[in-house]
């Protein structure tokens, strides 16, 4: 698994498993069960992301443990904090860090860092 360094000054990278909030996690949307992506990324990524920000440090969250994921799961989750404007994208690039120890996650890592890699904030209507 590749590490990050930490940033100067920084003690610890804050890290979230998502296995710690569901051993099945799926679906795109609220709707679409308890444990969507829409939800990890309103409820658990988005804060930690930004309290990680406020202590100028990096947010890493770490996929394995759990059954799988599905894209929607995934692009709903990461590349949804670019898609939605809840962060700018050099933001999310440079600091949220997704990692996977496992080799049966390594898909799914590569998967979410496409999606934070392809995301575009959508447009706003005029």
């Amino acid at each position: 698994m590749e590490r990050v360094a930490l940033r100067p000054g920084s003690t610890e990278m804050k890290t979230i498993r998502v296995a710690d909030y569901s051993r099945s996690p799926g679906g795109r949307f609220r709707s679409d069960g308890p444990y969507s992506g829409e939800w990890f990324r309103e409820e658990v990524v988005k804060p930690a992301l930004e309290d990680a920000l406020g202590r100028d440090d990096q947010l890493e969250v770490e996929l394995d443990g759990t059954s799988g994921y599905g894209s929607s799961f995934l692009e709903e989750c990461f590349g949804g904090l670019i898609r939605k404007r809840l962060f700018e994208p050099e933001v999310v690039r440079e600091n949220l860090i997704v990692t996977a120890k496992s080799r049966t996650f390594a898909p799914y890592k590569a998967l979410a860092d496409r999606f934070i890699r392809d995301a575009r904030p959508e447009s706003f209507a005029a």
